[in-house]
């Protein structure tokens, strides 16, 4: 059983002649069977393989398929059934475009084959929303400043009026047709929003084949795929485009194909049909050779009008084959001139013989058409009727009929730039004369009169056009090429275009691989985040610097440790050995490397100096930045070291004399004498009073930098916190030296005379041993005073006993500090020191809203401490608000030009500010930056009333607003709470527990406003809710430390006593805080309010050295730490707002007037 395979490919473009050389040379290559039908310039190209089952002939048929489709590229459109219109509205859907005619007849000819097909109104308006539509129709006219620019260029007048329909009608593409005029052929135009594509056509085709040429047009442009070589694509207003009819077309007629990329090469025959294929059943065999065709008649002995082409409508019956099943059958147009010649038909046996009527029938037809639409001329008074066309035959009988109805034969609309009708037809008719004659036009004398339109200047842009390029079916031959203006500007545009498109290329490339090149070297040279000197003490910081330390000993040579600083920024310290770096200005860059060996892990004293090429310690020469920077730390590799100023000085290496001081040589300080030496002459040297202990076995890190004198180094030394040691920084301690040992060089340089070296040594040496015997007194020392004198000549057995003491106080402090996890100093502390509370007494309320809007700004004062006080009465917000940066330093001073003003010390200095400012920075540090809006509104306003109720300059701390805070001040800048028509007292503290305390439980004196309420958010969101001994050096007191604090303080002796009962809750209300408190066995005489016992009796005697967080407690004694364990909830004194409870209100949807409302109850917020 044979199985036979059939597959159909649509093809569009070529001409007949390419088509059948094409399917030819598939012949001769093996293919068995092949059919061309053709219908309107669409070609059927069928392809019929039998085998001997389905898979094989699908296979084979597929592999031809394949080879044809890629030999014909994209002209073609579809395969089997689906119609070039068909192919076109599919390829529109798909893309969501539309397209509009710019005039009736072009709409006619579109419309006459979108109309059948489904969905075809979802592309095309068929005129409604464009030539139909006569508000539309008015605004689609050729522009005129198209037509001053280019006058009497048909093409772009055509184009600038399918440009107006499209923007008409809001379309994506719109289409014209133009019949031929004076110097024009017929042509086709698309235009979209590259620009426009036209396509000339010769001049004898049928409305479908119009129609077909539109639309293959619009489906290449939508499709972006190549034109066809009689297209030209240009720019509507800004190039010359220039449609010419090739030399061999002028005189072919109705045969000619238009192109103005290659010349049809002249033959020899008359009338040329060589240059044509007909449509072929390729499953016949080819004849040899044609048959010597029939005489013409005399009357038709014009060589011109001897036979009629119909490009695949061959007037010949076909072959006798059996055809292949789905073989694709075209209605034929003229089947009643074939029934009317059937003799004729017969006899034809070769499928090459086919007639035309040759170039006269085409002019002909061509003046039937010029004749209906103008007035018949009159000869001899009489009108005269143009004679029927006479057509010949195959069998010599001259066939009369008239042409066939055409939507053309209407009245074609003229946009073709305002030329004259009357010239047209006047040229028409001269055309028609020169014809009679015998004299012709060559393709070049046109193109010089065609080039007569434009400027003379134009003719200089032109290039030479590169040699045509031959399609199949293009016989070999003298070619001469025809110069074409816009053809030369296409080219130099495609040129340009494809230049440009070379160096953005080229552009984008570079900026890839720079992109790529920056990447590289940013990911193999980032080091990540620097630790933050804010953060300076916590874990955060100590785990960024050792990232960062990670990081820049994998990618920086010579990198060893990094060294922070807790009020500046912190750097990298390189090896000893390292070489000197230099920037792009050949600029020797900053660095602090080893300068001795380190003796940091050694169990013996030494010193170990580590030097810096830049000024890096000048800020600690001044109070503010040493006050900012009174410790240090280093961080190595798997070891991080702590250090606390102990000196600041200056040393000179040339130095002779009894000023000399050799610091590089005080590295090894295991003997005693070296080691007093040492410690002697940096703090005789000092230029602070640090009150750090220095003790007998300390390790030490010296850091140098170049000063303002030549010469002379600026050094800090750090001793060495010992593990188990509090880390606290006591910068409040630090004070100026009273005359600090100095180089010569520097005493030159003043004219001082140098003092006694040795009496400033003594000095030293005396003040170190009096700070050794104050040390062993205050650990419970229980020498006389005239013993600590004898201590001052016995050095060495003062030491040794000093020693031993300080071995039983660190293991008494190792059984205090057991398993704490919150000590202060240490990476998980929160604070290093908590002696802020709701100190002072209460205010009387006596501001009221009036006074505050007529008031006037009082000028600030030039004493920094106008208010006298570091204590504020909101309290606790500063260690633990929920946004507490720790930068407290910002310098805002100044006011600004307008707005309302505010007396306050802001950050220490006292000043007056602008109002919004002022409370936007005191949110902003209060509250961070991502506090919600009306939590920020409420903290305002709080705060706006607090200072007011102030008096003098009140001290806040502020931090730089951001846009949020700004926001919120300037919004409630003007709202105040009031109660009785006076300005309320709004204290504020940073947590609750699940409720407030009253004024009367924390002062002890009643506002009615400021009373216990709830506020149960603050256990979900607030940090550092819960205190507990156990785990927290902050809540855990040893109770001898308490006990001698009792009797220091109290008077009141609890030796013997158990301390089980030494201490007893009286009074704390329904949320916990403590309101009264007994110590001790006596209730009449150790009776204390909740707030005086946290602030004033265990401040600061915590394991660690801090108090209590709150007054909302309970206490209990651990005899095996032999310590009290205190259990705290909340943070700060309790009264008034909860700004962790704030903010817990705003997160559930309560305004800022509920917030303040509900803390300060019955009050009433007043806006003046």
């Amino acid at each position: 059983m044979v199985n036979t395979e059939l597959r159909i490919l649509r093809v569009f473009g070529p001409t007949a002649a390419e088509v059948s050389a094409v399917l030819r040379q598939a012949r001769a290559d093996g293919c068995p069977g092949l059919r061309l039908l053709e219908r309107d310039g669409e070609f059927a190209v069928c392809v019929q393989v039998s085998a001997p089952n389905r898979a094989m002939a699908e296979q084979y048929c597929e592999k031809w398929v394949q080879r044809l489709r890629a030999k014909f590229g994209d002209d073609v459109f579809a395969t089997g059934e689906t119609s070039l219109a068909q192919a076109t509205l599919d390829t529109l859907l798909e893309k969501r475009k539309l397209l509009v005619a710019a005039d009736e007849t072009t709409g006619r000819l579109v419309g006459a084959l979108l109309q059948p097909l489904p969905h075809s109104e979802a592309v095309f308006d068929f005129g409604t929303e464009s030539y139909a539509d006569p508000e539309k129709q008015k605004q689609i006219t050729v522009p005129p400043q198209l037509l001053k620019k280019f006058p009497g260029d048909v093409v772009q007048a055509a184009a600038g009026r399918a440009m107006a329909a499209m923007q008409a009608a809001g379309a994506d593409f719109a289409a014209v047709y133009m019949p031929a005029t004076v110097g024009q052929c017929p042509f086709v135009l698309i235009c979209d929003s590259h620009g426009a594509a036209a396509c000339a056509l010769p001049p004898d085709l049928n409305d479908a084949t119009i129609g077909n040429q539109i639309l293959d047009l619009l489906r290449r442009r939508a499709l972006g795929l190549r034109l066809t070589d009689s297209c030209i694509i240009f720019r509507p207003g800004r190039e010359r485009p220039l449609l010419i009819v090739s030399e061999a077309g002028r005189e072919r007629g109705n045969t000619v194909r238009f192109s103005l990329r290659r010349r049809t090469p002249p033959t020899t025959e008359p009338d040329r049909t060589a240059d044509f294929e007909p449509m072929l059943d390729f499953d016949t065999a080819e004849p040899v050779a044609p048959p010597t065709p029939e005489p013409a008649p005399a009357e038709s002995a014009d060589p011109g009008a001897t036979r009629h082409l119909n490009v695949g409508r061959t007037h010949t019956a076909p072959p006798a084959v059996s055809e292949p099943t789905g073989t694709i059958r075209f209605e034929s147009e003229l089947e009643e001139e074939n029934e009317a010649a059937p003799a004729a038909a017969a006899n034809t046996t070769d499928p090459l013989d086919i007639r035309t009527a040759g170039p006269e029938a085409a002019r002909t037809a061509r003046s039937l058409r010029v004749n209906r639409r103008a007035p018949a001329p009159e000869v001899d008074g009489e009108p005269f009727a143009a004679p029927e066309a006479e057509l010949p035959s195959t069998s010599g009988h001259t066939i009369r009929r008239s042409p066939a109805p055409s939507i053309l034969d209407d009245d074609v609309p003229d946009f073709s730039a305002e030329l004259d009708p009357e010239a047209l037809a006047a040229a028409q008719a001269a055309d028609e004369a020169d014809a009679a004659a015998g004299r012709a036009t060559s393709a070049e004398d046109f193109t010089k009169a065609a080039s007569r339109l434009f400027d003379d200047n134009d003719s200089d842009d032109t290039d030479t056009a590169p040699p045509p390029r031959r399609r199949h079916g293009d016989k070999p031959g003298a070619e001469n090429s025809i110069r074409s203006h816009s053809l030369a500007m296409i080219e130099k545009s495609e040129k340009r275009r494809r230049r440009m498109v070379i160096t953005v290329l080229v552009v984008l490339m570079l900026v890839i691989v720079g992109g790529a090149v920056a990447l590289w070297w940013f990911f193999s040279n980032d080091l990540g985040a620097r630790p933050a000197a804010k953060s300076y003490g916590t874990a955060l910081y100590d785990n960024t610097a050792e990232s960062y330390l990670t990081k820049g000993t994998e990618k920086l040579p010579g990198v060893v440790g990094y060294l922070g600083f807790p009020g500046m920024e912190g750097r990298f310290v390189y090896a000893a050995d390292t070489a000197t770096a230099e920037n792009a200005d050949n600029e020797t860059t900053a660095q602090t490397r080893f300068a001795t060996a380190s003796a940091l892990n050694s169990t013996a004293p030494g010193n170990t100096v580590l030097a810096s090429t830049d000024a890096l310690l000048t800020p600690l020469t001044t109070e503010e930045g040493i006050k900012a920077n009174s410790g240090f730390t280093l961080y190595l590799p798997g070891r991080t070291y702590r250090f606390k100023v102990l000196a600041v000085y200056y040393y000179d290496p040339a130095e002779q004399g009894d000023g000399a001081f050799d610091l590089y040589g005080s590295t090894d300080l295991s003997s005693y004498y070296d080691y007093l030496r040492f410690v002697a002459g940096i703090q005789a040297r000092s230029l602070w009073d640090t009150e750090v202990e220095v003790g007998d076995a300390s390790r030490f890190l010296t850091l140098t930098a170049p000063s303002e004198d030549a010469g002379v180094q600026l050094c800090v030394t750090g001793r060495l916190i010992e593990d188990g040691e509090a880390e606290v920084l006591n910068a409040s301690a630090i004070t100026a030296a009273d005359d600090p040992l100095l180089t010569a060089v520097q005493y030159q340089s003043k004219n001082q005379p140098m003092p006694t070296v040795s009496a400033l040594l003594g000095a030293s040496i005396d003040r170190y041993a009096k700070q050794s015997a104050a040390t062993a007194a205050n650990r419970g020392n229980s020498q006389t005073a005239s013993d600590s004198a004898d201590t001052s000549t016995d050095l060495s057995q003062a030491a040794s006993e000093m020693q031993q003491r300080t071995d039983a106080l660190i293991a008494s402090a190792d059984k205090l500090m057991a398993g704490l996890t919150d000590v202060a100093g240490s990476a998980n502390a929160t604070e290093t020191d908590l002696n802020k509370g709701a100190e002072g007494s209460l205010p009387e309320q006596t501001v009221t809203v009036d006074q505050i809007a007529n008031a006037n700004p009082t000028p600030a004062p030039t004493d920094s401490t106008a208010d006298g006080s570091d204590s504020t009465e909101n309290g606790d917000t500063t260690p633990d608000t929920p946004g507490n940066s720790g930068d407290n330093n910002t310098n805002n001073g100044g006011t600004s030009a307008e707005g309302e003003t505010i007396n306050v010390t802001m950050n220490g200095t006292a000043q007056t500010m602008d109002l919004v400012r002022c409370l936007a920075m005191v949110a902003q540090n209060e509250l961070g930056s991502s506090a919600p809006a009306e939590a920020y509104k409420a903290q305002c306003v709080a705060t706006h009333c607090w200072i007011l109720s102030q008096s003098g300059y009140p001290s806040v701390l502020g931090a730089e607003p951001g846009a949020a805070a700004l926001a919120a001040a300037q919004e409630v800048a003007h709202v105040l709470v009031t109660y009785n028509g006076q300005v309320c007292f709004t204290p504020y503290f940073a947590s609750a527990s699940t409720g407030t305390a009253s004024a009367a439980e924390v002062w002890g004196n009643d506002r009615a406003w400021l009373q216990a309420v709830d506020s149960p958010y603050d256990q979900q969101i607030a940090t550092n809710w819960n205190t507990n001994g156990n785990s927290s050096g902050t809540a855990r007191f040893s109770r001898q430390t308490l006990q001698d604090r009792i009797k220091d303080v109290m008077d009141i002796d609890l030796s013997g006593v158990d301390p089980n009962s030494w201490f007893t809750i009286q009074s704390a209300n329904q949320y916990g805080w403590v309101a009264k408190i007994q110590v001790g066995p006596d209730a009449s005489v150790g009776t204390v309010s909740g707030r005086w016992f946290r602030e004033n009796l265990l401040a600061r005697q915590s394991v660690d050295g801090r108090s209590l967080r709150s007054q909302c407690f309970t206490v209990s004694y651990n005899a095996d730490l032999d310590c009290f364990i205190f259990d705290v909830y909340g943070y700060g004194h309790g009264c008034g707002m909860s700004q962790w409870g704030a903010i817990g209100y705003a997160r559930n949807g309560w305004s800022y007037r509920d917030i303040l409302t509900h803390y300060f109850v019955g009050t009433t917020l007043t806006t003046y």
